[in-house]
């Protein structure tokens, strides 16, 4: 892909803008990638088009995978609780923000091998995206 100083300098934006969004409201964070989107569509800059899909793929993704361990975490507490067991980290509430803490994290942290590889003029593939938007937009995902 070819890209111009520009497109790699906005790309690399792209990550600071979400987190700033973020600031705002939590869900501006997770809208914040749809809008830089159809912005960089507009302007046909097609690298950082493809960086704030592939942290909106991202977003969506440890979405998902958030609200499936608070199920897991949810129905342990509720198996302790009928069975009068303490299980450490569920009885105590403290697996709710370990999820949390480290979903989070991990998303900053993308966040910032994001700006990082743009000024690379790489792209990040996050071990944890599910790709899906890149699947429906069309283009060609490799497993792995």
């Amino acid at each position: 892909m070819e890209t111009t100083k520009k497109d790699k300098y906005i790309s690399a934006t792209t990550p600071l803008l979400i987190f700033l969004s973020g600031l705002i409201d939590v869900w501006v964070m997770l809208i914040a990638p749809v809008i830089l989107y159809f912005v960089y569509r507009r302007f046909a800059l097609s690298y950082a088009q493809l960086t704030a899909l592939k942290i909106f793929d991202l977003s969506i993704s440890l979405l998902a995978l958030a609200f499936a361990l608070g199920l897991v975490n949810s129905s342990l507490l509720i198996v302790a609780r009928d069975f009068q067991v303490e299980i450490p980290l569920v009885s105590s509430g403290f697996s709710k923000y370990l999820i949390g803490i480290s979903v989070l994290g991990y998303y900053f942290i993308y966040l910032i091998v994001f700006t990082v590889l743009s000024f690379r003029q790489k792209i990040a593939s996050p071990y944890f995206s599910f790709k899906i938007f890149e699947a429906l937009r069309g283009k060609r995902v490799v497993a792995g």
